[in-house]
């Protein structure tokens, strides 16, 4: 009982109890987390979450408050490391870190609460917590939206999501939005992306998707959350290429070319230097 309620405050209670993990959005996952390390009612303890408003739309954010609130009233501590001003705003206590990222950061520049937060002028996230008329840059007029064609796709049911007919404006920037658990990354990642790479790719679509019209797309790049490199050794430098250029450099000093050595002599992975 005290499990569904935790569901239900956290806005999954459309999902059905058999529904595969691996189907479950990011939003979901971390959501179901929750619901398990606070199913039991204790005291005492102190809650660590890494970001937790990650992925969730602002009306999913007032069941993760309130579930904060909930282990608060119950006794306990909750430490939430986020940039969410929907869930700041519900802070006891603002601690802010800064001033810049790296070397330029490693300070508290800022802590107190709310109010305490919005009037110092050391804070960066102060102005953002104020309420404040937000200005919206101009988008590209109606009229036009469509003048550089488009990519319709159309799909059948997959999961908990209806067939579709979608139409994405070439040329400009569209924004899926909509709650966690309402198939934003299941139409992404599941359709648009799959059928367009079968599409460019010549190969049969995949079997939910009834057609896909993108003339002039060729190609298609997913940039998501998984991890970079594929094996133990890569670096920020290796996936940037960075290692590459300085590979080249190495081959190219008066000592490498005396002793015949090529650039693919300084790999991590493959050159017999090991470098």
């Amino acid at each position: 009982r005290t499990a569904s309620r935790r569901l239900m405050d956290l806005g999954l209670d459309y999902l059905s109890l058999d529904r595969a993990a691996s189907t479950l959005s990011t939003g979901e996952r971390q959501r179901m987390q929750l619901a398990r390390a606070v199913r039991n009612r204790t005291t005492g303890v102190l809650y660590v979450l890494d970001e937790p408003s990650i992925g969730l739309h602002p009306a999913n954010i007032v069941g993760l408050t309130g579930v904060m609130h909930d282990l608060v009233e119950d006794g306990n501590s909750v430490v939430l490391v986020d940039h969410d001003t929907q869930v700041l705003a519900e802070s006891d206590w603002i601690i802010e870190m800064g001033p810049e990222a790296g070397a330029g950061g490693g300070y508290v520049i800022a802590q107190g609460t709310v109010p305490e937060i919005e009037q110092d002028p050391k804070s960066m996230i102060g102005p953002f917590l104020r309420p404040a008329a937000a200005a919206l840059p101009a988008g590209a007029g109606k009229s036009d939206l469509f003048a550089e064609g488009r990519i319709n796709l159309s799909t059948d049911a997959i999961h908990t999501v209806h067939p579709l007919e979608i139409d994405i404006p070439k040329g400009r920037l569209t924004v899926v939005t909509g709650v966690s658990g309402s198939g934003k990354t299941t139409m992404v990642l599941e359709s648009l992306v799959p059928a367009l790479d079968a599409h460019i790719g010549g190969k049969t679509l995949p079997e939910h998707i009834r057609a896909i019209d993108a003339d002039g797309i060729a190609h298609i790049k997913l940039i998501d959350a998984a991890p970079i490199g594929i094996n133990v050794r890569s670096t920020v430098a290796t996936y940037a290429g960075i290692h590459e250029e300085l590979r080249r450099l190495y081959a190219q000093s008066a000592d490498a070319k005396e002793r015949g050595y090529k650039a693919s002599d300084f790999s991590y992975n493959t050159g017999a230097l090991r470098c």
